[in-house]
């Protein structure tokens, strides 16, 4: 199996056992139904076409009827936007739907025609007319054409809901039935049941269920704790916030702490022994019940604990001197360390390739001046087989510097297990592997498969032309000088202001949540999307989930799942819609900056299949990111890879153009 890390899919590999579990069908919840109508339901009629009113367009029109169609030059279209004040904050929406009521044509009822729903991406100003419209319209239809009942609004309305925002739809007839025309009552008809109507189901929030598959194994004074979220979060909270607590054989509680994420690491406890742990989830709708585990024992480690820490951190300040210089060998690295016997051939399968990234910094006048190594959250046990194991969070913070200027510091977090054998009773560290990644048990649900799923394998790459950036014969990128800021090359892609995705925002969105939970085990480009969306102000999409054109994350099981589209947690899937469908421009490593999109392909993969965010571009690109290593530049990340056989070969900068 691959272990897939910071940057796709590493060299080292693990053993890991999944296991999944039959559970009941949770069924379909309760839900509420409520019809907005009338005030609660703004609608009008827009002229959108190209020979209407050509001096600044012509204004909305108010009546009694809302009408569709007319001829490209004289085209109508039809604004719609639903108050959601009583949907309450938090519900999944189960159903959307717009009911139209066809007016009358020539004494009978209008034949109803398909139409194409599109998504507003900021509000429509005044003075309201089809000029005005067209320039916050999104550039697709977030769906196919259908008839308007026909129509699944439920993706949009969620959103709308979450958001806090959401300035309605615009209908408009395909373009191949745009000559004729066909019109509905409106808001305004006297006949009240005519009225238009969005139906709208959806599930009430609530407290989320209990936490699944908890699972406790005992240490050395301490003990691991891993679960699954519950299978239904009962509400639209992105997460949730757990609750743990050990208790005692007398229980007496003995320690208690709080995680967004689904293990926890509890030490300081007494051992020989036993304990039980709870877990319980919260979100700002309720505390949901405890999950209880089977006792656990904690149990000494031979030789103690201690001795198990100080190899593992011999091992990784061993690791750091090969990269500074401060040991040019291996057998320097080794002689070093009074623990170098425990881990010489793990640190030699490693060498050359760490030399081979110094040496390569140094021909572009980089190196590390500083590089450290914490280890925390320390838990040291003896696994089901009678493995020694060293369960630890590895927090690494480094300083890369060029030649003829500052340095630009790099951090990482990561959990790592360290597994040991024996070699005539002397311990020996012979494989490090991704903790989380090792520990995981699929989860007891029908949706087992997509509640873990990053993105289906890739379609065709070719469909879509990348433009890689110029790398040299160490892998690295092509120095070249930035332009001046104020001149016109400094700003090679213009775009409209109110459309333009927030860089800056998209930046400090990451920067403040870069260490959130992950929610896949290779969480890059979904962390991405959420920086876009969250702090960028990019819309969601509507639409298939495998579509190139949808970029989105809903629900779905009875509005009881996360589901995300392709494009939202897929890399190459990501790439093709940015290109596709959001006017992203390929960029220089020169022109790169703060809020930039970086995509990496390595040579044995299909697609690009891991992307992070620039965060500045000085002494080349500095990244944010989910990984390994949270912040790190680009040329140490390809560095990472060098001389392995699926190293990086191809790096491209974009840029988002529009954010609709």
């Amino acid at each position: 199996m691959r272990a897939c890390t910071d940057l796709g899919c590493s060299a080292w590999s693990y053993e890991q056992e999944l296991t999944a579990t039959a559970a009941p069908d949770p069924g379909a919840p309760a839900t509420t139904s409520v019809t907005l109508s009338g005030t609660a339901l703004a609608d009008t009629t827009v002229p959108v076409g190209s020979g209407a009113c050509a001096s600044g367009g012509c204004p909305a029109v108010d009546d009694a009827r809302l009408t569709l169609g007319g001829g490209a030059s004289g085209e109508r279209a039809v604004w719609l936007k639903p108050d959601l004040g009583k949907v309450p904050a938090g519900a999944r929406i189960t159903r959307a739907r717009l009911l139209l009521t066809p007016a009358e044509c020539g004494g009978a009822a209008c034949a109803p025609r398909p139409v194409e729903p599109y998504q507003l991406f900021e509000a429509w100003p005044a003075p309201h007319t089809g000029t005005g419209l067209l320039g916050v319209l999104d550039d697709a239809p977030f769906t196919d054409a259908a008839l308007p009942e026909a129509q699944d609004l439920t993706p949009v309305v969620q959103a709308w809901l979450d958001e806090g925002t959401g300035e309605g739809l615009a209908l408009r007839l395909p373009a191949a039935d745009v000559g004729s025309t066909v019109s509905y009552h409106s808001g305004r008809s006297p006949e009240t049941a005519k009225r238009p109507r969005l139906v709208v189901d959806y599930v009430a929030p609530a407290a989320p269920g209990a936490p699944q598959e908890l699972r406790a194994s005992g240490g050395d004074g301490g003990l691991l704790a891993t679960w699954n979220a519950p299978q239904d979060l009962g509400s639209s909270a992105d997460g949730a916030e757990y609750t743990v607590v050990v208790r005692a054989e007398d229980g007496s509680e003995a320690a208690r702490t709080t995680t967004r994420e689904t293990h926890a690491v509890v030490t300081g406890l007494r051992n020989a022994a036993p304990y039980r742990v709870t877990v319980s989830a919260r979100t700002p709708y309720g505390t949901g019940p405890e999950t209880a585990s089977e006792p656990v024992t904690t149990v000494a480690v031979p030789g103690g604990a201690g001795s198990y820490r100080e190899i593992v951190q011999q091992y990784v300040d061993a690791r750091a001197a090969l990269l500074t210089g401060a040991r040019p060998t291996a057998a320097a690295a080794l002689a070093a360390s009074s623990r170098g016997a425990s881990f010489q051939d793990l640190l030699g399968a490693q060498a050359a390739d760490l030399v081979a990234s110094r040496e390569a910094l140094a021909r572009h006048g980089q190196r590390y001046t500083e590089m450290t190594t914490k280890l925390s959250d320390v838990l040291v046990g003896v696994d089901e087989n009678g493995t020694v194991f060293l369960r630890a969070v590895v927090e690494d913070t480094a300083v890369l510097t060029a030649a003829d200027s500052g340095g630009e510091p790099e951090e990482g977090r990561r959990e790592q297990r360290f597994t040991f054998s024996t070699n005539s009773g002397a311990p020996l560290l012979h494989i490090e592997a991704d903790a989380p990644a090792t520990e995981a048990v699929l989860p007891a649900s029908a949706a087992a498969d997509s509640a873990l799923e990053s993105g289906e394998e890739p379609g065709p790459v070719t469909e879509v032309p990348d433009e890689p950036i110029a790398l040299d014969a160490d892998g690295l990128p092509v120095e070249q000088a930035a332009p001046a800021a104020g001149t016109a090359a400094a700003s090679p892609v213009r775009v409209q202001r109110a459309a333009a995705v927030s860089g800056s925002g998209t930046v400090r969105w990451a920067s403040r949540n870069i260490n959130t939970g992950w929610e896949y085990g290779q969480d890059c480009t979904n962390f991405v999307s959420k920086a876009l969306y969250y702090g960028g102000g990019m819309k969601q999409r509507m639409g298939g989930r495998k579509h190139d054109r949808s970029w989105w994350q809903q629900y779905y099981f009875f509005g009881q799942i996360k589901n995300k589209s392709y494009t939202w947690a897929g890399a190459e899937n990501f790439r093709r819609h940015m290109l596709g469908y959001r006017g992203a421009q390929h960029i220089s490593a020169a022109y790169a900056k703060p809020g930039d999109l970086v995509l990496f392909k390595w040579k044995k993969e299909r697609g690009y299949n891991h992307v992070a965010i620039v965060e500045r571009n000085r002494h080349g690109l500095q990244l944010i990111q989910h990984g390994s290593s949270n912040r790190t530049s680009l040329a140490a990340a390809i560095m990472r890879y060098k001389g392995k056989a699926n190293y990086i070969e191809k790096v491209i900068v974009l840029r988002p153009k529009a954010r609709n």
